[in-house]
């Protein structure tokens, strides 16, 4: 059975997609929890982010065409990486948070870790995570 792509695009939405910085190797790292580990790098964090989405989606799809359930995606790992959204975008802390409609010091939280965003904040940055080019096209129009 052929899947339409808006509807794998959003089965794959429901996996996180995590992206690290590996001094070992010198690149960004990428994984999307619950359906793949460590599976692709690049230079910079939107290019790994681009490629997750694409892997996530091809995955999505290869388990559809086969038949396979989708593996459960994993609880508490939906919210986006706030500091990686960023540098996906280019922005600076105060530039980043004036975009996001918040203080420099609760976006500085976010990224410690010291708290989390709820609400619109974090939809707004799952939008970030799956789409980034769009997101700073979107911040570039007048």
């Amino acid at each position: 059975m052929k899947t339409a792509p808006r509807k794998i695009a959003h089965l794959a939405s429901r996996y996180p997609l995590h992206v690290r910085w590996s001094d070992e190797d010198g690149a960004y790292l990428g994984s999307v929890p619950g359906l793949i580990g460590e599976c692709c790098h690049a230079a910079t964090p939107e290019g790994v982010l681009s490629q997750l989405k694409d892997i996530a989606e091809d995955l999505v799809a290869y388990l559809g065409r086969q038949g396979a359930a989708l593996p459960e995606a994993p609880v508490g790992t939906h919210d986006p990486d706030p500091r990686m959204i960023r540098h996906a975008l280019g922005l600076s802390q105060v530039g980043f948070a004036r975009a996001m409609g918040i203080s420099p010091k609760t976006l500085h939280k976010w990224e410690q870790g010291s708290s989390r965003p709820s609400g619109a904040a974090r939809t707004l940055l799952r939008i970030a995570a799956a789409d980034p080019a769009t997101v700073k096209r979107a911040l570039a129009a007048p």
